[in-house]
């Protein structure tokens, strides 16, 4: 995720604010910059590439900095924040998405030039022309009356004074005697102060010698707090671990990964629509959500293979010019699925997170799925995103794009539900199968890449041995591993519910312990993780048993960030 730091006191604000920056470097980020003021002007330095390119000599009391990780406009220097309004009066830095940025572009700022192709840069020219005849904090709160998305954005003035707003992504303020710092968390300032305010949905502020928060128009007063944590702590806001976080904030990054640009998702039908053949293919969680993604552009229309990358590039010779290759990948530097593609001559079209990566830069057009930095081992909030931009595709080739992303939003909205409604279930599912040395997951078409999911991420953060069948090949050999206790997960999926209710009532009449995931709990499940009726219900399907595998992984004293022998980022063959 981006990286906000700001700074007012008394020294050198481009010092402070470039050790800020080092402190959120964990966040990842593909460029970064800062903007000091020194009335009449403001100063401003940034660069492609990390913190250390960004020189910190700029002179100036109060500013600004920011790590950007790209989601409007490639990686350069003009996309980089700050952004700089045109009468240089404003700069401004921002996390999260204005998802009305060119209405805004169209009907309030028909006259500027813009110099980026970023989504922020709006915000630096609207605050400036409500300044024209506004006091500061009428004129942020005209600016927030505009604004529609999920954004924290913090401003520098040419005068010095320093302004703060945020709704649903967040701002906190670190407070000294004679010393303020605002920053997405509090690493930033933890070696300067333990005392931090932080800012609720539709607060703004002003730093001018003294600070003042707002909210609806009222000043308000904010609970000062005495911060306990240390730096690894603060970058995971308050949770144990990474993992954990991850999959708090898949509601926030299955929105992100929604909103992709109409000519981007326009550009990858265009290359779908026009190769003779299409193979869509990833390494590991990857490989699953790319599996699903070619059931999903096969029921939009499309004919479409899909093989793990290690193993099609064994088939590398039935790849022509003319077809063309969708990669799935959260790193873009998994060494075997850059393998496969050094040796055929199609396009490529990536699916990816990490921004600048090699498969990012190698392929013909990409679409980053913008679930921001993964730290954790075991990918979470990486698949969920990529399915959203598998989906969104299908949803474009089927001329349903808006539908679908409103379809998209709705299924975000659920997630937090989901994981409340079965809270319970999870808790003494994690329970369970602390004890346990072997567990079976089974599902049907859809339901089968959910089972070698859910599969994956219990072994591998447990150290359960756990295998994913079919449904139907369960009955071929495997049924004569169950026993007495054994537990079977089923997706029931509606669509081939009576399949699957069958294939698990052959487990069930073994002696297994049967754990269903779906809309309709069934009697003889011993726990049921229940579902809503959903058009992208392998998204809602699969944070459940994150969160199962996680709280197994901590019960049996595992570190559930770094599993044993496991990379994040596999870069050998």
């Amino acid at each position: 995720m981006c990286g906000i730091v700001g700074y007012y006191g008394q020294d050198e604000a481009s010092d402070k604010i470039y050790r800020g920056l080092k402190k959120l470097e964990y966040r990842g980020y593909d460029s970064a910059g800062m903007a000091t003021a020194g009335n009449p002007t403001i100063k401003v330095e940034k660069a492609v590439g990390t913190v250390d390119n960004v020189r910190p000599e700029i002179d100036g009391t109060s500013g600004i900095g920011h790590t950007r990780w790209a989601t409007h406009g490639g990686v350069t220097e003009e996309n980089a924040h700050p952004h700089v309004s045109q009468e240089e009066r404003v700069a401004v830095v921002h996390n999260g998405i204005i998802e009305n940025y060119r209405e805004i572009q169209e009907e309030h700022l028909e006259d500027v030039d813009f110099k980026s192709e970023t989504d922020t840069e709006v915000i630096p020219h609207l605050l400036e022309k409500k300044l024209e005849n506004n006091s500061i904090t009428d004129a942020i709160r005209e600016v927030i009356d505009i604004l529609e998305g999920n954004y924290a954005v913090s401003a520098v003035l040419n005068t010095g004074e320093l302004i703060a707003f945020r709704k649903g992504s967040p701002l906190v303020l670190g407070l000294t005697d004679d010393e303020y710092f605002i920053a997405s968390d509090v690493t930033p300032f933890l070696e300067h102060t333990d005392q931090a305010v932080f800012l609720k949905d539709d607060d703004y502020m002003v730093i001018d010698g003294d600070h003042r928060i707002f909210n609806d128009g009222e000043e308000v007063d904010r609970e000062v707090q005495k911060i306990d944590w240390d730096a690894e702590q603060a970058s995971k806001e308050g949770y144990d671990h990474f993992m954990e976080k991850e999959i708090r904030e898949q509601p926030k990054t299955v929105k992100r990964a929604a909103f992709q640009d109409r000519s981007d998702m326009e550009e990858a039908r265009r290359m779908i629509e026009e190769a003779d053949n299409v193979y869509i293919t990833g390494c590991g969680t990857a490989s699953f959500a790319a599996s699903l993604g070619a059931r999903y552009l096969r029921e939009a229309g499309s004919k479409v293979h899909t093989e793990q990358a290690h193993e099609l590039e064994y088939r590398k010779d039935e790849i022509k010019e003319d077809d063309l290759v969708i990669a799935v990948s959260q790193s873009g530097e998994t060494a075997d699925l850059l393998s496969l593609l050094e040796e055929v001559d199609s396009d490529v079209l990536a699916v990816v997170n990490v921004v600048g990566s090699t498969l990012a830069r190698q392929s013909e057009h990409k679409l980053y799925v913008n679930a921001g930095p993964e730290i954790g081992v075991a990918s979470t909030k990486a698949f969920t995103a990529q399915l959203a931009v598998l989906r969104l595709i299908s949803y474009t080739l089927q001329d349903r794009l808006e539908e679908g992303r409103e379809k998209l939003l709705d299924t975000a909205e659920k997630i937090d539900d989901v994981l409340e409604r079965n809270k319970k279930s999870v808790q003494e599912l994690s329970e369970y199968l602390t004890d346990k040395d072997h567990v079976y997951f089974i599902g049907r078409n859809h339901g089968y890449d959910m089972a070698r999911e859910a599969n994956l991420k219990l072994k591998e953060l447990s150290y359960i041995h756990a295998e994913a069948f079919p449904g139907g090949e369960f009955k071929h050999g495997t049924l004569a591993l169950v026993e007495n206790g054994t537990p079977v997960v089923s997706f029931l999926k509606d669509d081939h519910f009576e399949a699957a209710y069958s294939n698990m009532m052959e487990a069930h009449s073994r002696g297994a312990d049967i754990i269903s995931v779906g809309t309709r709990e069934v009697e003889e499940s011993k726990a049921h993780i229940s579902v809503p009726e959903d058009e992208n219900a392998e998204i809602l399907e699969i944070v459940p048993f994150q969160m199962a595998s996680y709280l197994t992984s901590v019960k049996k004293g595992n570190n559930p960030d770094k599993p044993r022998n496991l990379a994040k980022s596999v870069t050998v063959k």
